[in-house]
């Protein structure tokens, strides 16, 4: 396996281990992996414990689930029997296998399956069966085998949205559908297919949707959930259904030769797996996700979800399967990528640390280019108690989600209780949004002063309070 070092700085290097390190000790994550790589090479490291234990360590080696970072395996099965003239992208699902034939609207299409927009909001399927196979809060829904799980989609049909023109509702068991059109055009099942025709091509040799094989394997991690703020030891959700969605266990040194893939157009070390074309189809965005905090729009691909990012494209994934997560992603221009996995879930989801890792490769601030990191960073300070000269008005300041909540009990503040949206969080100043009872939107200011934090809102401002 090629372990040639990608033209990256040491310097730069050491940063971006310094930074991980700290995500690892700050959200108290067991173990973590992390690997940087180019179209010429990797470079790879390991925090913390793969089993708390035995106290034995992490290796760049050592095996977890990436959760839905296989969606793009998938998409890349796909356009392998597009490319060999078994399918196209554009059919009607139902031209491959009887999935959505009572499906209102136009007939379902790969594509829109690959892209997440069918129109079919989720069913819930994936978080049934992962809460019930690691035993957190099971839920009694029949998903037990191909016929259950068909009948569950079947009787989700109905729920179809066709009356937006852009739909995006992310849609696991369309991947699982997916799945099934590989196994059905492919005459393999589709764990045998991706690791015939992806994985041992690309010497991801230890990568496995197999039980067995991970059991066997010496080098795995142990995934723990937090309970009452401590690590338990919990276990990886094996079962068919979640596959092709979220199945796959890997490393972050092979995840980075998959990456290399991408980077080279399809070819990694003399195999081909795909041809530039269909790897540029692959990221090429066919719906809007989402609209980040600072304006961004998150776009979908085959697999990928894709935005802009320090000033170039990132084609990325992010994964959760439980307990264990993951993301992998490279920049399109800059020719540069990362893969990060880690053992629990932590309050910084690799999906934001990954991204991250490249913003310090490319000599950026992390909180300056990931919105989360900058939430992460300004709402615990803004969080607090604020009064307005001699206590006039009192209000205080809690976390809501990815925002703030404003409240105030006091009779003369009429019961307050408002979301608060954050809409700027550059400098020294931060700038939400709310709505008002009367339909108003107002912005709310804090500013970071000489001494404490000021609150502006409406005709009020108010200084925290110690």
């Amino acid at each position: 396996m090629d372990e040639t070092a990608p033209a990256i700085g040491k310097d730069v290097l050491d940063a971006t281990d310094a930074f991980v390190s700290d995500w690892v000790s700050e959200d108290r994550i067991p173990g973590a992996t992390l690997s940087v790589f180019d179209p010429e090479g990797t470079t790879a490291s390991a925090f913390g414990a793969r089993q708390l234990r035995e106290n034995e360590p992490a290796t760049p080696d050592t095996l977890l689930g990436i959760g839905s970072c296989t969606k793009s395996f998938t998409g890349i099965a796909i356009l392998q029997l597009a490319e060999e003239g078994k399918l196209a992208v554009d059919d009607p699902v139902n031209e491959h296998i009887d999935a959505y034939r009572d499906a209102s609207g136009d007939p379902v299409t790969i594509r829109e399956l690959l892209s997440h927009s069918s129109g079919l909001p989720s069913d819930g399927m994936a978080t049934a069966l992962i809460s019930r196979m690691m035993g957190l809060e099971p839920m009694e829904v029949p998903l037990s085998g191909a016929e259950d799980f068909h009948r569950h989609v079947a009787g989700a049909l109905e729920d179809r949205a066709t009356h937006h023109d852009e739909p995006f509702f992310y849609y696991n068991s369309g991947f699982t559908m997916l799945g099934e059109i590989i196994e059905e055009r492919s005459g393999q099942s589709y764990a045998d297919y991706v690791e015939a025709r992806i994985l041992e091509p690309l010497g991801m040799e230890r990568s496995t949707f197999a039980e067995e094989a991970f059991e066997d394997d010496d080098d795995t991690m142990t995934p723990y959930y937090k309970e009452d703020g401590s690590a338990t030891p919990g276990s990886f959700p094996f079962d068919e259904s979640i596959h092709a969605p979220g199945g796959m266990l890997s490393s972050v040194r092979e995840l980075a030769r998959y990456g290399r893939m991408h980077l080279n157009g399809g070819e990694l070390d003399g195999e081909r797996i795909l041809s530039a074309d269909r790897i540029e189809e692959a990221r090429t965005p066919v719906s809007q996700r989402e609209q980040l905090v600072d304006g961004t729009p998150q776009e979908y691909a085959y697999g990928w979800m894709v935005r802009e990012f320090l000033g170039d494209t990132l084609v990325c994934h992010g994964g959760g399967i439980g307990v264990y997560n993951a993301f992998v992603g490279y920049l399109r221009d800059a020719e540069l990528g990362v893969a990060v996995q880690c053992t629990t879930t932590p309050e910084t989801h690799p999906m934001y640390a990954g991204p991250a890792v490249l913003a310090l490769l490319q000599g950026e601030s992390p909180e300056a280019t990931v919105p989360h990191l900058a939430l992460k960073r300004a709402l615990p300070e803004l969080t607090g108690e604020y009064a307005s000269y001699r206590g006039i008005m009192e209000l205080s300041v809690d976390r809501m989600g990815g925002g703030l909540a404003l409240r105030a009990e006091t009779e003369r503040a009429g019961g307050l209780e408002l979301p608060l949206i954050p809409t700027d969080l550059g400098g020294d100043d931060w700038v939400f949004t709310t709505v008002e009872a009367n339909g108003a939107e107002v912005p709310v200011r804090f500013e970071r002063t000489e001494n404490a934090v000021d609150l502006y809102y409406q005709r009020w401002r108010l200084h925290k309070q110690d």
